[in-house]
């Protein structure tokens, strides 16, 4: 499921370094730049002057060379090959590379020359990209971003931050059936207000997933029986998590077994893993306590329980509230667990439609029963420290198709597109 963009960035690289330095033996004189070169000494060793190759190559800063990129080589009077001077006047485009490319199978896709797409990429005809990568080609090649069958346009996040939500939009030109699998996670479809033809789905970036490039694709079958369906590479990046470490008194130590948290979060994913048809969210989600209790623990914290290791993150927001200080749903939906359980003590998870839950842990009151509707506003419960908790807090937690996101995102900006 997920891709190691360090494995693949690693063949990347070692598919841009040349044994040897590469002068191409024609009119149209390329050097390759390899590790160790400035562009001094490559001046120096072909015989021609600094600034005639800087000139020729269009370098802003000759101090910033990378090893791969290829340079036109001018004549030892500084003028330019009259084959090497249209590659800067050819109109441009950048589109993500896909799995396996090469300039010879980015060419045979789009009907563009290999050389061409070797030259505007600073690269060797062996070059092999990777996954995301951007990569320049002649405009006059290039896939309209907005259309393909159906999908007469396509609103796709360039990058998201682990444990992060992005909103990904698609527009079409008729009813169709349209699937959406964002790296291995079939994401939920909801269509913007009343228009079927334009429709949104929540991106979740899990916390853990390592920084790198990830395939989001959308798919649908024409009503001929014919699949179509592409494939766009997004950007994850790393978060800003710090580390903590959580003491246990003793008499809890028992709720750290591995067996009792495994079983249990087996039975809470079983309740957030439904998707029911109607999205209830309507804006910005309301804070869950008074804006006096601050943030005790953010999400995505990476934690060590009992003086051990780092094994795991914080799935949640914690507010530093008192007991008994009252508990509120965020934004409405219907109540899909309200239960004392041995980890999160007494819990609270309600539905808000589409594949979206929020959790509220540890509380010392529960307020509402399984089955309720719950506006935003409305009382769910009261605070306290039950189950695995150090003190009286609120967890409160935010699962979109079963992956933790940072629920202060929702708090803080409107994610509902418009």
């Amino acid at each position: 499921m997920r891709r190691w963009a360090t494995l693949l960035l690693a063949v990347w690289l070692s598919a841009l370094l040349p044994a040897r330095p590469l002068l191409a033996q024609d009119s149209a004189a390329t050097y390759t730049v390899v590790a160790g070169d400035t562009l001094a000494a490559i001046a120096q060793r072909l015989g021609v002057p600094l600034d005639a190759l800087v000139a020729a190559n269009q370098i802003e800063n000759p101090a910033l060379i990378q090893v791969g990129q290829v340079l036109v080589v001018p004549g030892a009077d500084g003028t330019v090959p009259a084959a090497a001077i249209p590659i800067a006047d050819i109109p441009t485009e950048t589109v993500p590379a896909q799995p396996g490319d090469t300039p010879v199978r980015v060419a045979a896709r789009l009907g563009a020359d290999a050389a061409q797409i070797a030259a505007l990429n600073a690269t060797g005809m062996d070059a092999r990209f990777f996954p995301g990568q951007p990569l320049r080609i002649p405009a006059a090649a290039a896939p309209s971003p907005l259309y393909f069958g159906a999908i007469t346009a396509a609103v796709i996040p360039e990058a998201l931050t682990q444990g992060r939500t992005a909103v990904m939009e698609l527009f079409t030109d008729r009813a169709v059936d349209l699937s959406v699998d964002w790296n291995g996670l079939p994401l939920s479809l909801t269509p913007v207000g009343d228009d079927p033809q334009h429709v949104f789905a929540f991106m979740p970036a899990p916390a853990l997933i390592a920084p790198g490039f990830y395939p989001l694709t959308v798919a649908y079958t024409t009503g001929r029986g014919v699949p179509v369906q592409r494939t766009w590479w997004v950007t994850i990046a790393p978060g800003a998590y710090e580390t903590q470490a959580i003491i246990v008194d003793d008499e809890k130590n028992d709720l750290l077994d591995a067996d009792l948290t495994a079983r249990e979060l087996d039975y809470v994913t079983a309740v957030w893993s439904a998707v029911t048809p109607d999205l209830m969210l309507d804006g910005p989600f309301l804070r869950p306590v008074a804006e006096q209790w601050e943030t005790t623990s953010p999400f995505g914290t990476r934690r060590a329980y009992g003086g051990g290791q780092v094994n795991g993150y914080h799935a949640g927001q914690d507010f530093g509230a008192p007991a008994g200080a009252e508990i509120r749903a965020p934004a409405a939906g219907i109540v899909a667990m309200a239960e004392p359980l041995e980890v999160r003590g007494n819990a609270v998870i309600i539905d808000h439609g589409r594949g979206i839950f929020s959790g509220y842990w540890h509380q010392s009151e529960i307020k509402v029963a399984v089955g309720q509707r719950v506006d935003a506003g409305d009382l769910i419960g009261l605070v306290g420290t039950t189950g695995l908790s150090t003190g009286n807090h609120l967890h409160w937690e935010l699962r979109i198709n079963g992956v933790a996101v940072d629920p202060m995102q929702f708090l803080e900006q409107d994610m509902l597109p418009q």
